[in-house]
């Protein structure tokens, strides 16, 4: 005997109470999905009044069973609906009860799919068990629904305004950006991340502090350095900016920790904990390497991790990160800047970049991926010509005195 799925009362009655009020159908979409139906025909019909809903024409019996012509089984249910009776204050209970058994099917789905990995013997048991977890958790999570439109006309689409991106540093860095910046060991990778954290909350762009703009809240997770390391460098930056700007420092915080594992939810949950408390808008965190126990060689060694740095990301955060370069030297006797380990890698970060030095107190920066948003990011840069190791862009026509030299 097959086991009961869904509830056909319950879906019923949810199109029902939708065909009834607007405002019952904007009360369901807190709730549901079209994907949360388990009938294919009852899923139409809600698509159906969501698009009729877009187009801010009339939703009812007619123009329903107009929509849905073409599906016979779908037109069949719109004209038993006809006899239905809508109860629009009911609609909560009801869209409660279609979505109780959508999250009873998917943990269905998804423990078929753990059986089947978990008698694999040559599945990674560690990384298979954070992947099992997040998958889990992202089922529990799914339950609040902030838009029902999953699809678009091309009309629909570009009728549209365009958003304004929503800039943490304008020009460069916007919300839930993923920045990678990789290079050669000692040229000042971590330095350059700090610096464009303490420059963010001062208020001051990092590559020109000329352009100002609102302060925002920053946060800086060192898995790498000392307390005592980190003071010494931050110091004379956070001196600079408060010269130039507003002081940054109430508006930075700074964990300096030991070697972590962020597939775990112990220490994830750590580094939630200190966002949610700060709500910052860039979190630089890293190096990649001490953020979990072991190299990052294969696909499924990275997809945790990287499932983890975006819940970070998903808290409304850019999040930048230092990783490791690869040790292979390329055609022209220059080291590979991209990062090392799993081409998954490659793939995670809106902007991966790859410091090289060209001559003393010079580097360039060197794009290893293409960016997905033109930015003004610079391609050359210097320290400061004031005894700081702080990072300018340099953009003169010419190379500096011994360029070329590692």
């Amino acid at each position: 005997m097959t086991a009961v799925q869904y509830d056909r009362d319950a879906e019923v009655a949810v199109l029902a109470d939708c065909l009834a009020s607007k405002r019952a159908r904007q009360e369901a979409r807190n709730h549901l999905t079209g994907i949360d139906f388990y009938r294919p025909e009852h899923e139409t019909i809600w698509d159906a009044m969501a698009r009729l809903d877009r187009q801010g024409l009339a939703v009812d019996v007619t123009t329903v069973a107009a929509t849905v012509h073409q599906d016979a089984a779908a037109r069949a249910v719109v004209i038993d609906l006809m006899s239905a009776i809508g109860m629009p204050d009911a609609i909560s209970e009801h869209a409660a009860i279609v979505r109780g058994w959508s999250v009873r099917r998917m943990l269905l789905t998804e423990a078929g799919r753990v059986t089947q990995h978990a008698l694999n013997p040559a599945a990674n048991a560690t990384g298979l068990a954070a992947s099992i977890a997040a998958r889990f958790a992202s089922i529990r999570d799914s339950g609040t629904v902030v838009d029902d439109v999953t699809a678009l006309t091309v009309t629909e689409l570009l009728e549209q305004t365009d958003d304004e991106p929503e800039w943490l540093i304008p020009g460069l860095l916007e919300r839930r950006d993923r920045l990678m910046l990789t290079g050669e060991e000692g040229l000042g990778k971590s330095f350059w991340l700090r610096q464009i954290a303490l420059y963010a909350a001062g208020g001051l762009n990092p590559l020109d502090p000329g352009l100002r703009f609102e302060p925002i809240r920053t946060t800086i997770i060192d898995c790498e350095n000392t307390w005592s390391q980190v003071r010494r460098k931050i110091r004379p930056v956070a001196a600079d900016v408060a010269r130039f700007g507003q002081s940054p420092t109430d508006r930075t915080m700074v964990d300096c920790t030991s070697r972590m594992d962020i597939t775990r939810d112990r220490d994830l949950s750590r580094i939630h904990r200190l966002l949610d408390a700060q709500q910052p808008g860039l979190v630089v965190i890293g190096p990649l390497y001490r953020l979990v126990p072991r190299a990052i060689q294969t696909d499924d060694d990275a997809a945790p991790v990287l499932a983890a740095l975006d819940t970070i990301r998903d808290r409304g955060c850019a999040v930048l990160i230092e990783a490791h370069a690869g040790h292979a030297i390329g055609k022209g006797g220059t080291r590979d800047l991209r990062p090392r380990g799993s081409s998954a890698l490659l793939g995670w970060p809106e902007f991966g970049f790859g410091m090289r030095a060209v001559a003393s107190q010079y580097c360039d920066l060197v794009p290893w991926r293409g960016q997905r948003e033109e930015r003004t990011w610079p391609t050359r840069m210097r320290h400061a010509k004031d005894g700081s190791t702080r990072w300018i862009p340099h953009d003169d026509a010419e190379a500096p005195t011994g360029w070329g030299a590692a």
